[in-house]
């Protein structure tokens, strides 16, 4: 595998290992399950969560990170120095190896498996265990094409139907899937009291816009249809996800409302990519893209990445890439957004949510200044992370149980 395009790959979220040194990989198994073989950095974390901050600090140079008046949680800063020190080995190394063209690893299919098994699998270990349930389970739904969408239904304890939150999980449409974020589906099931519908979509750059949001469609209309038979509220079908799928959350009410078919009851976005825009205009308009876009998790170079191979030449300001730039927002259902203080989508999250509130949209915003984009996904990292997730998922099911139920 090509190292240097993995080192870009890997900014995203402390996602991807390939700029530290390299280790096996564990067979992927199902997450959250016993059967798990233990991988190193298992313990890594674990040690890192019991670390004084008198040592961490003393880890990063004995001084905290502070910017736009934020200082970022410590074990996050020690990670990202972790992954900033590793990055310019590699690149000095790289120095005394022979040039030659090099290939993208996500262009060929076992590289491009190995990558994001190797991403999914960072996830799943910095993501705290999430509680055991009344079921979960497995379905498949049929796209538009006939290709098969995996879903991944939690269901927590309840003698009533439960409220339903169709969710698309993060990875810049390039990473991710239903097994990297099962643990912290769990917890938002369990935590906010409502029946959680994972889903899987396909991936760029094998399918470039529009395919995810696409399925994402696809899988709404399936909860749609299927939420009683799985004993759901079907009044309360509402749609959510983390960056790029809370992006897709937004098209997904867009679209169903243009097609005059019921719209998402309500909305759940942890740091949407609501804004994509190239990175150039985003700093014109967000003090975030200027302060955070290096550094911080989600950098530059992975954002234009996701631009060529996500959207191929394609006007990144059209409402459904960049959904801020909509023209009517009276059209969304009630929303929570949350997000990240060491962001560069900080600023954008800030204009989506004062946008519904304007067009008399009932809007919950949650911003934890401490942390990058990501978090759910740092739970067992950083005591942080693991209360941002815990608060925004009660506070998503207290929003979900304002709205009016069905009558039976």
């Amino acid at each position: 595998m090509i190292r240097s395009h993995l080192c870009t790959i890997s900014a995203f979220a402390l996602a991807v290992s390939a700029c530290e040194q390299q280790k096996p990989l564990d067979a992927p198994v199902p997450a959250g399950s016993a059967a798990r073989i233990a991988h190193p950095e298992d313990q890594e974390i674990a040690d890192l969560a019991r670390k004084p901050d008198s040592w961490v600090l003393e880890q990063v140079g004995g001084e905290r990170i502070v910017l736009d008046g934020q200082t970022l949680d410590l074990r996050m800063q020690y990670l990202f120095h972790k992954a900033r020190v590793a990055a310019e080995t590699e690149a000095q190394e790289a120095k005394d190896r022979p040039e030659k063209p090099e290939a993208d690893p996500i262009d060929e299919p076992q590289s491009a498996m190995e990558t994001r098994e190797d991403a999914n699998q960072r996830w799943i270990r910095r993501t705290k265990v999430g509680p055991e349930l009344a079921s979960i389970t497995n379905e498949t739904v049929t796209a538009r094409d006939g290709k098969p969408i995996p879903v991944r239904i939690y269901r927590p304890r309840a003698e009533s139907p439960l409220p339903v939150l169709v969710y698309y999980h993060g990875g810049g449409w390039l990473f991710g899937n239903i097994e990297a974020v099962d643990r912290a589906m769990r917890r938002l099931a369990d935590e906010a009291g409502v029946m959680i519908i994972s889903t899987d979509y396909r991936l760029a750059p094998e399918n470039p816009y529009p395919a995810s949001w696409n399925d994402a469609e696809d899988a709404y209309y399936w909860a749609l249809e299927n939420a009683g038979r799985l004993n759901g509220d079907t009044s309360r079908i509402c749609v959510g996800g983390d960056s790029a799928g809370g992006n897709m959350s937004v098209v997904v009410t867009a679209r169903a409302h243009k097609a005059g078919k019921p719209k998402p009851a309500c909305q759940l976005l942890y740091y949407a990519a609501v804004d994509n825009r190239s990175v150039p205009i985003m700093r014109i308009h967000y003090a975030s893209a200027r302060l955070f876009w290096n550094g911080f998790g989600l950098d530059e170079p992975f954002t234009n990445y996701v631009h060529q191979r996500v959207f191929p030449e394609m006007d990144l300001s059209q409402p459904e890439i960049s959904p801020i730039l909509a023209d009517n927002f009276t059209i969304m259902p009630p929303t929570l957004v949350a997000a990240a203080g060491f962001d560069p989508l900080r600023d954008s999250d800030r204009a989506y949510a004062a946008a519904l509130k304007k067009a008399g949209v009932h809007t919950v915003y949650m911003e934890y200044a401490a942390l990058p984009h990501g978090f759910l996904q740092q739970t067992a990292v950083t005591q942080e992370a693991d209360r941002a997730a815990g608060e925004t998922a009660r506070a998503f099911g207290k929003l979900v149980a304002g709205l009016q139920p069905k009558r039976q």
